[in-house]
């Protein structure tokens, strides 16, 4: 569900782990605290949240990315023809999207909660036609609701897919959605019981209390999510990864975008040693970069990203910040 992460932690492998962690994987150090989302599986060990209404509301998305966008959507009949249907918008009734699930890798484990403002009743009447229409795909089923009555979920066979994905339109705020019906149950008892989350791994969930909801981009995973016999045949990627006991990050747009990234290892030592290694990495590449972009205007861009990267240490934790500007990306893509 999450994407893989391959830190390399180790002479100039570092520079380049780092940057590819920094610009596909947006991994964040501890921020403001936050509060978790209630319906969170207790089986929690890997976690990725969107924060749509930061991203729509953000200077960037409104002014480069909303009209195209929009133009994009309008020749779309059938979309479009849906949303005006279930009655919803997607820029203003989209607030947050969070992926769950454990670090074992089973295909049918896992969470999908879906925050925003939906209209119940015009969205089961939706599913409940296209039940009606696709029996072959599309099955209805009765669950508990806490409440001594029951709940529509809606299992849906996707094709070339090994699992079903099961989908809960469970009230106006949000919607669920897992390849697991018990995590459907699950997540409905919860609601009602009114409870916070309690994960099975506090570790992992103090680190989840440390990300800023603020951010754009979330995203925190164990160490142990990457283990397996892939590694053998990556030994620099196996040796940094063996050394990892969390990432955590995010990436944030507003007039730029940051990104943040933490990894944290098991002795201070470890740290110390990917920190100085990191730092090292980053002045091989600025002067690398250097030479090299005055006869390619698109390592320009490159340069200026490098030459925001930033790396501290805390404890066992070592952090790595970085700063994209979008009239930086513009200037990047003219074309001469």
């Amino acid at each position: 569900m999450l994407p893989l992460l391959r830190p390399i932690f180790r002479s100039t492998h570092v520079f380049m782990g780092a940057i590819v962690l920094a610009l596909t994987v947006l991994a964040a150090g501890p921020a403001r605290a936050a509060e978790l989302d209630p319906l969170l599986p207790a089986d929690t060990e890997s976690y990725a949240t969107v924060n749509v209404r930061q991203l729509m509301d953000s200077t960037l998305f409104k002014e480069e990315i909303k009209p195209a966008l929009k133009d994009f959507l309008s020749g779309l009949d059938d979309v479009t023809g849906i949303f005006k249907d279930l009655g919803f918008d997607l820029f203003t009734d989209l607030e947050r999207v969070t992926f769950a699930s454990p670090s074992s890798g089973e295909p049918d484990r896992g969470l999908i909660i879906v925050r925003g403002n939906f209209d119940v009743a015009k969205f089961k009447a939706k599913a409940d036609s296209a039940a009606k229409d696709n029996e072959d795909v599309f099955k209805i089923h009765k669950v508990p609701d806490g409440e001594g009555g029951t709940e529509p979920v809606y299992e849906i066979k996707v094709p070339g897919a090994p699992n079903s994905l099961f989908v809960c339109i469970f009230s106006k705020d949000n919607i669920l959605a897992s390849p697991g019906k018990d995590y459907i149950v699950d997540a409905i008892k919860q609601s009602r019981s009114k409870k916070k989350a309690a994960l099975k791994n506090k570790d992992f969930q103090a680190l989840l209390e440390k990300m800023d909801s603020k951010q754009t981009l979330g995203l925190a995973v164990l160490g142990k999510t990457f283990k397996g016999e892939w590694l053998d045949s990556f030994p620099l990627v196996k040796e940094g990864v063996e050394k990892v006991e969390a990432i955590g990050g995010s990436v944030t747009f507003d007039k730029d975008i940051v990104l943040e990234m933490s990894v944290v290892v098991k002795t201070e030592k470890e740290a110390r040693e990917i920190r100085d290694n990191i730092d090292k990495g980053i002045k091989i590449g600025m002067a690398a970069l250097a030479l090299l972009a005055g006869e390619r205007k698109e390592l320009v861009l490159a340069l200026d990203v490098v030459k925001s990267l930033r790396v501290s240490m805390k404890g066992k934790a070592v952090s790595l910040k970085g700063r994209i500007n979008p009239d930086a990306i513009q200037d990047a893509l003219k074309k001469d």
